[in-house]
């Protein structure tokens, strides 16, 4: 029987990511790998994790995808699935777009909620789900 569920935030993910500091990267790859544990992570966590990466470690845009797609499939963790899946090439894909506005793009499209109105017209330009409010 699976434990009750719980959330780790973004120190957690960073820290398994990063091993830049060992003994918390080791106490949190403890806690992910605990047996019948059910873990989750908020959509914010992941955009926060990815705004660190990106804007603090200067990480590139598929590294960050990659990495976070393997940390993701840590069997303990429970996020948003259908988002994420659906997002992370799209950020790949719109290296003009930041990774909150991939989000709103891919989050309008798979709740069929388009357009996406915004008075960002970089935005409505590169998202088929965006139309600028003119």
């Amino acid at each position: 029987m699976a434990a009750n569920p719980e959330s780790i935030d973004t120190n957690i993910i960073l820290r398994a990511i990063l091993n830049d500091i060992p003994e918390q990267c080791q106490k949190a790859r403890k806690l992910l790998s605990r047996p019948n544990s059910s873990l989750h992570v908020s959509d914010l966590a992941i955009a926060e994790t990815v705004f660190v990466l990106e804007k603090c470690l200067c990480y590139n845009r598929d590294t960050i995808a990659k990495v976070l797609n393997l940390f993701l499939s840590t069997p303990s963790l429970n996020y948003n699935a259908g988002l994420f899946t659906n997002v992370f090439p799209f950020y790949v894909e719109h290296p003009q777009l930041s990774f909150n506005d991939c989000c709103l793009a891919v989050y309008a499209a798979l709740n069929q909620a388009e357009p996406l109105w915004t008075f960002d017209r970089k935005l409505a330009i590169q998202s088929p789900t965006a139309k600028e409010l003119i």
